[in-house]
């Protein structure tokens, strides 16, 4: 199977409703999906011609992230939603005291690393798959949670290929923004937006609910956006000129999102932003959580500010 016929499977599974446009986009601007051979970092760009290259270790990164994502949420969820039914602060370091809690920490930045060792190592033969964690080859775990961590990551991914797809379709069509940022801060809009803009009508046709379906291919942008933290370079995460920086990022896709200000999807950005801020040791102040969404807002903040 061809990584074109693959990646048709992708989307139709994600955005059943707009596979012919997607389809149609792919045909029209002559776009190859292209798995490359192996190679250090995070791969995964539109080239010329067309071309959107990728290698099986990238894909395997963003797969991995999944998990730390589900691990943020042991981590910090509960606590948050703790502290905002009882109108305490959420203060990190009166947390770490917590029992169990810096187990749970230690998980979740255990993960980022196993994810940074894949990215650096020299061949993927040198790196050890982490106990624990499925395979993505072996299909849709039965368990609850990783079968949960299986979708999301499926969602992000396509989100991660269309934002590619209009790379391509900017070049085809000879219109790109002269500016690069504003670039990329629309191939994001363009994936968001083929993402959520027609939910009404894959709900009305598959009789999910709309609401659940918004809030998971949500959820999926937000692990998408906030793997930018970690396949992004340390010294880049404040931009360069090419790549906004990662907190205009996260604040583009953060507004594009249309749901209630304590939807649980505020909490899962929430709690993944905040694990990545005290795993890279960025100060996030201690506060009042008068809202998931502003929890999530503060987190981008202590971003900026910290990098």
């Amino acid at each position: 199977m061809s990584e074109n016929d693959e990646l048709t499977k992708l989307f139709e599974g994600v955005v059943p409703e707009r596979l012919d446009e997607v389809l149609d986009l792919i045909d029209i601007h002559s776009a190859q999906f292209r798995r490359v051979g192996d190679k250090s970092g995070f791969n995964l760009d539109a080239g010329a011609y067309g071309a959107i290259q990728f290698t099986q270790r990238s894909l395997e990164q963003l797969w991995l992230f999944g998990f730390a994502g589900l691990y943020a949420l042991h981590s910090f969820s509960g606590v948050i939603f703790l502290v905002k039914c009882r109108g305490l602060k959420l203060d990190l370091d009166e947390i770490d005291g917590l029992p169990e809690q810096k187990e749970e920490n230690e998980r979740f930045s255990k993960i980022i690393e196993i994810i940074k060792g894949l990215n650096s190592a020299e061949s993927e033969y040198d790196f050890t798959w982490p106990a624990g964690i499925p395979k993505p080859e072996e299909g849709k775990p039965k368990d609850t949670e990783q079968a949960a961590v299986y979708d999301l990551v499926l969602m992000a991914t396509a989100y991660v290929f269309l934002h590619e797809l209009k790379h391509v379709i900017f070049e085809s069509e000879g219109n790109a923004p002269e500016d690069r940022l504003c670039e990329e801060l629309e191939c994001d809009s363009f994936a968001s937006e083929m993402m959520l803009s027609k939910i009404q009508d894959y709900s009305a046709k598959s009789g999910y609910p709309e609401d659940q379906v918004r809030m998971k291919r949500s959820i999926s942008i937000a692990l998408g956006s906030a793997f930018l933290a970690v396949a992004t370079p340390p010294h880049n995460l404040g931009g360069t000129a090419t790549h906004p920086a990662v907190h205009d990022r996260w604040s583009a896709a953060l507004g594009k999102i249309q749901l209630e200000e304590n939807d649980f999807y505020w909490l899962y950005f929430a709690s993944i932003a905040i694990a990545l801020l005290k795993h890279m040791k960025i100060v996030f102040p201690a506060q009042m959580v008068v809202t998931y969404k502003q929890l999530a807002m503060a987190a981008i903040k202590a971003l900026e500010e910290g990098i």
